[in-house]
């Protein structure tokens, strides 16, 4: 029913289109910009379209759900449910992937509308703006909204699209191309279709013009107030110039703009804080590594997605008991925090000395363990299919105001691993151990351990490093942040299949592409 009602409204909409001197009115609607005070505006409703839409229906956690139902880290803890695709069920439509595509091309078509207002200025819409405001302001703006427009396709690519291929045609045509404002009916019913090809060059080309606008940093008394809570800088762009070249094997410029992030930061970020840090702020706050957050503190913007909790431990200041996926029983096995949890329920102690299981991950115990035999103080499965001790992520509502607590988005992490899995690949060992070192050493408890990390076996050496060292490393500073898949597909590699069976998956397989909406083809004559 929702389906009809929502194409019904879209023919109306396009029938009310129909006749091209819609386009041409005597008297067009006016800007709805008059000063450049009231142009972040025009950046603030694409950031809201993407990254808050209220309690159930934040676009960008969605994102992340689906990506890390379909990778290979994650077992299913709700058999037969197929709700978040972990089935790699992708010819088929879920409600939540249809909202992926609705609003990323809501807030692109915002966001051409806003740079075309730039451009068919001569880039100068404010006429009495100082040089300080430019600079400040209208350019930070404009590096914003393209940063936006990036980063919309970036979830498109990764969700709806086929995986590039170095040196293959890319040439599938999979989603619309929007860089423009519609200007007739012809051009909204019937854009252009993007090749893969095209819509990966059009995120570099976005992200680059937003790394060269976009500030390093928030200026106190010379922005807007708003853009110190989290939004877009320099080096997020950046860090997206790196997500981009990864994505399509371009190995060395992935290195370059990690490089970028993490050298050239002045000091805005590092890892020397707890790992829990960039998970725990309710307030108007970032843990050190955080490059990007999401505002969830702030009650006008919209707290969590609560549908995180269906990959997560909490929802909201309890335990949640409806948790749709635990760390896959192999991948526990292969990183030595568990040798088999079927049969020997021992945290190992690979897991015990890591901050990131401590800190950022949930034991379960099995729902078959008789009252009597329970130990205070641990969580027992309510679900009786859940006979085995299970570890869960547990990244979200982790600070005091719960649902209210901020995402980050781009941790320096990231760029660390990357930039080491990038180093290996170009024969820099050297590099990659430091930088893979880095981040275990962030994670080492020298009190459980009983020996500092540098001291330990587990130190990476040019030697002994390599690429399933950083790639497991990954896999447990990343789980259930959506990184998963991109990852395995970025390296270009077959993905495992888990606990659904034995074997592999192509990188390229359409199990890891979701259709696009039923009504999308209906109406959009690029599809048919």
């Amino acid at each position: 029913m929702k389906k009809i009602l929502l194409l019904t409204a879209l023919i109306m909409q396009v029938s009310a289109c129909k006749n091209d001197d819609f386009f041409d009115l005597e008297r067009p609607v006016q800007s709805p910009w008059t000063k450049l005070s009231e142009f972040d505006r025009a950046v603030v409703g694409p950031y809201a379209w993407l990254f808050s839409k209220g309690d159930w229906g934040n676009v960008y956690n969605y994102w992340y759900l689906y990506k890390n139902a379909i990778a290979d880290d994650v077992a299913w803890a709700t058999p037969g449910d197929g709700t978040w695709g972990w089935y790699r069920d992708t010819e088929a439509n879920k409600a939540w992937t249809d909202d992926i595509f609705n609003t990323s091309y809501s807030a692109i078509s915002s966001v051409n509308d806003a740079i075309q207002f730039v451009d068919d200025a001569g880039g100068t819409p404010f006429p009495n703006m100082t040089a300080e405001d430019k600079q400040y302001n209208l350019d930070r703006i404009v590096g914003e909204l393209y940063f936006i427009r990036g980063f919309a396709y970036y979830m498109l690519a990764t969700t709806f699209c086929t995986a590039y291929v170095p040196g293959g045609p890319n040439d599938a045509k999979q989603i619309p191309l929007r860089v423009k404002k519609a200007t007739d009916y012809q051009d909204a019913s019937n854009p252009k279709m993007g090749t893969v090809q095209e819509i990966w060059d059009q995120i570099l080309a976005d992200f680059e013009k937003a790394q060269q606008l976009l500030p390093e940093r928030f200026v106190t008394g010379k922005m807007h107030a708003s853009y110190q809570a989290g939004r877009a800088n320099k080096f997020a762009a950046a860090a997206m110039l790196s997500r981009a070249h990864f994505a399509m094997g371009n190995y060395p410029k992935a290195l370059e703009f990690a490089s970028f992030v993490i050298d050239k930061n002045g000091g805005d970020y590092d890892l020397s804080e707890d790992p829990i840090q960039a998970f725990n702020k309710s307030t108007l706050a970032r843990g050190k590594e955080t490059i990007m957050y999401i505002p969830s503190y702030d009650i006008t913007f919209g707290k969590q997605n609560l549908h995180s909790t269906c990959f997560s431990n909490m929802f909201q200041k309890t335990v949640c008991t409806w948790t749709a996926t635990h760390m896959d029983y192999q991948t526990l096995k292969r990183i030595g925090w568990m040798q088999n949890a079927k049969t020997d329920t021992t945290i190992g102690i690979a897991a015990r000395r890591d901050k990131r299981f401590s800190q950022l991950c949930f034991v379960r115990e099995p729902a078959n363990v008789p009252t009597a035999q329970r130990v205070p103080g641990r969580f027992y499965e309510t679900r009786v299919n859940l006979t085995w001790r299970t570890i869960v992520a547990d990244k979200a509502a982790r600070g005091p105001g719960a649902g209210y607590t901020n995402v980050p988005q781009i941790r320096l992490a990231e760029m660390y691993l990357t930039r080491a899995i990038c180093a290996f690949k170009a024969g820099d060992k050297k590099q990659a151990a430091a930088d893979l070192n880095i981040v275990r050493k962030r994670a080492w408890d020298a009190r459980v351990a009983g020996v500092a990390y540098e001291s330990s076996g587990s130190l990476a050496t040019e030697g002994n490093i390599t690429e399933q060292m950083i790639s497991d490393e990954r896999l447990i500073e990343m789980f259930c942040e959506g990184d998963r898949i991109d990852y395995l597909r970025a390296l270009k590699t077959a993905v495992g299949n888990g606990d659904r069976g034995s074997g592999t998956t192509p990188y390229t397989s359409q199990a890891f592409v979701w259709p696009v909406p039923v009504v999308e083809k209906s109406l959009n004559q690029g599809y048919q």
